[in-house]
């Protein structure tokens, strides 16, 4: 036999199916990214191996791989594109997703890496067999043509297409392109449309052909749906190259329904509570509203927020400003509302006042104002003794602001006294839309109203940047005898020398340890251990020459 004749006979068997795929990737050992940098061959993991399978085994038309984030679902649709791309004649390939961007940088990108960093095929393009330009993949020899297409209906009309990949279907606000697409595969006998796609609101077309699958209403339709009933079961059952701790850190940084769509992969409402009923009652909290008794001598600072609104508004908006202080409670940063406080007819001098107000009762360092009809009080703070920032709320801004509160709402580091009960009322009827689409949008349901949320908002964005130690002296001055600044620990030594007692600096710092102990920490340190571990000098150091 030929050695021409043996390779035809090789892509023969290539063909056969799930089993002519996998012998395929055998072979070829088509190179992908590595988490870990560079290439390397395509390996499926057990799951994803029984679903190719399932999908390339059982005469389907269309094929929808609906698996979570970094599950190779959009690898898997460009590894099957390419085997057939390699193995059959004639195919007129469509490569589109929800933008022209996302089509050349996302779908058709993955195509075109595998074909130029795998061996087998990167022979071809330098033999000039295979063809790449811009949006193009052609291998003349077989009549095979792989193009990018920007996700409109009427440019795909009319096309004869043999298969079509689309990605992120969830994200579309319509089917349209899909359906042309669809369309223009069925006069081929082996017609394929794959979509590749995470779940999303149950308003969207991908949740239409979910549908359809579960009711058996089309026998042509393969759905692979993989999905995770939590946290736990993803960190259990995540393919190798998933990371747990990074699963957690995801769950801990994203918002509930973000991360049951995009990682869980379960099918979200396209609105949701940002702040459900138990999490509302685990900010709800009874301390003093003085700062003294919140903070026990601890480090802290303290930040505003302003959500203005337009005098006599029609719709009933409110100007609200909030005052919260930061602190450091164990290891973690902590917030407890100062101020909640309406501005009677949103006027400029009542929120002087309230600003002014917290800068003389609470120390006020920093504030966070809303853009919208602000530029008088940015003014007017220009001339204050505390810091401000005009915030312009993009949807990025408040995506990054409001997944700030609930997180810290979430794990009881958010403290609301019960006093401020129009803040508290307003947590309760604040949603996030979150259609896979894009950034979240956040508001208030139907008629009512989220100025305070908003203002606490900015009040805990505007301290964002703030690095907090757990008890700060203000300046050491050591005029200790002989050899006893060396040994002292407040000089780096290990001991409590007996100039001690006499020491305005041990002093103060034997008050922060008192405060620190009248908190009620349930194993409290030592006070040398707290001076090591938790005191920390932020003003002057000075020791005898």
């Amino acid at each position: 036999m030929t050695t021409a004749t043996a390779k035809r006979s090789k892509i023969a068997d290539w063909r056969d199916g799930s089993a002519g795929f996998f012998l395929w990737l055998d072979d070829v050992k088509p190179l992908v990214p590595s988490a870990k940098g560079g290439f390397e061959p395509y390996v499926p993991g057990q799951r994803e191996r029984e679903e190719i399978a399932k999908a390339l085994d059982g005469g389907f038309s269309t094929v929808v791989f609906c698996w979570p984030r970094r599950h190779g679902k959009t690898l898997v649709s460009a590894l099957i594109i390419v085997w057939r791309f390699l193995t059959r004649q004639t195919q007129n390939v469509a490569v589109v997703a929800n933008s022209e961007r996302q089509t050349t940088d996302t779908a058709f990108r993955t195509i075109r890496t595998v074909i130029e960093q795998t061996p087998y095929t990167k022979a071809l393009v330098k033999a000039g067999s295979i063809s790449i330009t811009a949006d193009k993949i052609e291998y003349a020899a077989l009549g095979n043509v792989i193009q990018g297409f920007a996700s409109s209906p009427a440019a795909l009309y009319g096309k004869k297409i043999t298969i079509a990949q689309i990605s992120e279907l969830h994200a579309a606000r319509t089917d349209d392109a899909y359906q042309v697409l669809a369309s223009s595969t069925i006069d081929t006998d082996d017609g394929l449309v794959l979509v590749d796609s995470t779940t999303g609101s149950r308003s969207s077309p991908l949740f239409a052909l979910y549908g359809s699958a579960q009711r058996g209403d089309d026998p042509t339709l393969f759905f692979s749906h993989i999905s995770y009933r939590d946290l736990e079961d993803a960190c259990a059952n995540a393919p190798r190259w998933i990371s747990p701790a990074k699963l957690r850190s995801r769950a801990s940084q994203m918002l509930p329904a973000e991360f049951a769509q995009q990682h869980l992969n379960l099918w979200t409402a396209s609105s949701s509570a940002l702040f459900p009923a138990d999490v509302i009652e685990r900010c709800r909290d009874s301390y003093r509203i003085d700062l003294p008794s919140i903070t026990g001598g601890a480090a802290h600072i303290v930040g505003a927020g302003l959500d203005r609104a337009f005098g006599f508004s029609i719709h009933g908006d409110a100007t609200v400003t909030t005052a919260v202080v930061k602190l450091l409670v164990g290891e973690d940063d902590h917030f407890y509302v100062l101020a909640s406080d309406k501005v009677r007819f949103s006027g400029a001098s009542g929120i002087k006042s309230n600003f002014s107000r917290y800068a003389r009762d609470y120390g006020l360092k920093r504030a966070a104002i809303e853009s919208y009809n602000a530029q008088d009080i940015s003014a007017w703070c220009g001339d204050q003794a505390f810091d401000h920032e005009v915030i312009h709320p993009t949807a990025e801004r408040q995506a990054n602001a409001f997944t700030t509160l609930h997180t810290i709402a979430a794990e009881g580091r958010l403290h609301i006294h019960p006093s401020f009960e129009s803040l508290l009322a307003e947590l309760g009827t604040f949603e996030y839309q979150h259609d896979g689409g894009g950034l979240p949008k956040f508001e208030a349901i139907k008629g009512a109203h989220d100025d305070f949320v908003y203002s606490l908002a900015w009040a805990v964005y505007s301290l964002r940047d703030v690095e907090l130690n757990p008890y700060e002296l203000k300046g050491i001055d050591c005029n200790g005898p002989g050899p006893a600044p060396t040994l002292c620990l407040l000089n780096g030594g290990g001991e409590i020398p007996p100039c001690a007692d006499g020491c305005r600096s041990m002093r103060a710092a034997r008050d922060l340890y008192r405060a620190y102990r009248a908190r009620g920490s349930l194993i409290p340190l030592a006070f040398d251990d707290f001076a090591i571990t938790k005191l920390k000098n932020v003003g002057a150091h000075v020791t005898p020459r």
